[in-house]
């Protein structure tokens, strides 16, 4: 009897140590939320940015749910890799919190990072949200700053510097820049330094 109660006792602590370890999610602070229909069924889902404000880099987390005909969000994807954490290494790390918004189907993505201001486009295709637009501007230190403008769909990537206030066009390029198959949200992080 005392082998059982102990083999009990042990199996009840490691149970509960599991549980203790394994709730490591403290993404409980809402910074955004916006409605929009992504999958073109009519009605309105929604994304959202949470914090962990625990951990000390405070990492964020992007949500994103889709309505059911019930009235019910069911969550569709959620994924921390997304964003940069707000203090890496517990400093501030120079970026604005980001914002993922919802404008005529598409998923947009606005990140300011630095001098840096980026724009990823996202459109659901075939239970997958593909990348099919890059944006960036980019503020050069000094008196100009360059556009970047990558249509995925038509593969034409376009880079325009232009003196800073004046509209003067410095340098423009274009060229073409086929990536096939598009990059998806789960997997444009690790693939964005190959076009950029």
């Amino acid at each position: 009897m005392r082998k059982i109660i102990l083999i009990l006792f042990v199996l009840i602590s490691f149970v509960s140590m599991a549980q203790q370890k394994g709730n490591t999610d403290h993404f409980i602070i809402q910074i955004r939320e916006e409605f929009g229909d992504l999958n073109q069924d009519g009605l309105p889902d929604k994304t959202v940015i949470l914090m962990d404000t625990v951990d000390v880099n405070q990492p964020l987390k992007l949500e994103i749910y889709f309505q059911q005909s019930d009235g019910e969000f069911k969550l569709f994807f959620s994924s921390t890799n997304i964003f940069n954490p707000q203090y890496p290494n517990g400093k501030y790390g120079g970026d604005q919190i980001p914002y993922a918004f919802i404008e005529d189907g598409y998923l947009v993505i606005d990140s300011e990072i630095k001098d840096f201001h980026y724009q990823d486009k996202f459109k659901f295709n075939k239970g997958n949200f593909e990348l099919v637009n890059f944006s960036s501007v980019i503020w050069g230190g000094k008196d100009y700053t360059t556009e970047v403008e990558f249509d995925l769909l038509k593969g034409i990537k376009t880079e325009i510097t232009q003196a800073l206030g004046s509209g003067n066009i410095l340098k423009k390029e274009e060229k073409k820049l086929l990536i096939k198959p598009l990059p998806t949200i789960q997997n444009f992080r690790t693939l964005e330094k190959q076009w950029k």
